[in-house]
């Protein structure tokens, strides 16, 4: 049986791919050894699965269903900058999410229990819905890449309307992770 990796995400509109770009693109001054993520593969991750058997896509898709027809589409926003963990070495760069977190918390919970029925682990730590920019290896400068993620600490750089959720597959290759959507499910109301 074939296993293909997947994870469950939130798409985000072009127009706000392009200001997160603008984002990177003032920031890349600041590091060294960065793997900044593609414009391409920017997304809100809901659930990663991992290598999953690709028979199993059907009945992931049908759970991801079951927990859209319980929610009406709702707004999020693109909020402030971060750093993971908080202190310390960075490892990911990160911009926060922000408006009907309350929505988006619960689909997260529906989702990760209509997924425990299948067979999938249950998230063992709080989701903490962000959007990653780019993993970190070293920095060229701390102090001053710090200063900069400070000024954009509460900076809002959009919004958008969260209509549907989508199963993906990441094809991992040498110049980086291939996304390639394999079932989009609406939110029903």
């Amino acid at each position: 049986m074939n296993s293909i990796r997947l994870f469950i995400a939130i798409d985000i509109p072009p127009e706000l791919k392009d200001r997160l770009t603008t984002v990177q693109d003032s920031l890349k001054g600041y590091t060294s050894g960065v793997k900044w993520v593609s414009q391409n593969n920017f997304h809100l991750t809901l659930k990663f699965l991992g290598d999953t058997p690709e028979d199993r896509c059907k009945d992931i898709a049908e759970a991801m269903r079951q927990s859209c027809q319980q929610f009406s589409s709702f707004t999020l926003s693109l909020q402030g900058l971060g750093t993971f963990p908080g202190r310390g070495k960075p490892k990911v760069l990160w911009m926060g999410i922000h408006g009907h977190k309350d929505i988006l918390l619960a689909l997260h919970s529906s989702l990760d229990k209509n997924l425990a029925k299948l067979g999938f682990i249950m998230e063992s730590r709080r989701y903490s819905p962000h959007l990653t920019l780019a993993r970190i290896k070293d920095f060229c400068d701390t102090a001053r890449l710090g200063a900069e993620i400070a000024k954009h600490e509460y900076e809002n750089f959009g919004q958008w309307q969260v209509t549907s959720i989508h199963l993906i597959q990441s094809t991992l290759t040498s110049s980086g992770p291939i996304y390639t959507t394999l079932e989009t499910v609406l939110i029903s109301h």
